[in-house]
């Protein structure tokens, strides 16, 4: 039981920052087709997001860590 939630530790911020990415894209790419003009405004934005949401899974997988060793 402890291996399970030290493995669901691990795969539930890494889910959340993949959908969090790809929803991040998926708006990047609909703004990006209804105003290709602003190309480096939305790419800029959509790093951002991608770099916020890949934090948050960064934060899970060292707090897992953490809780498995304590």
């Amino acid at each position: 039981m402890n291996q399970l939630s030290f493995v669901l530790g691990y795969a539930l911020p890494a889910l959340g920052a993949a959908i969090g990415i790809g929803i991040t894209a998926m708006g990047a790419l609909n703004a990006f087709g209804r105003n290709p003009e602003k190309l480096a405004e939305i790419r800029t934005l959509m790093i951002l997001g991608i770099v916020f949401a890949d934090s948050l899974a960064f934060i899970g997988i060292i707090v897992a860590i953490i809780a498995r060793f304590i």
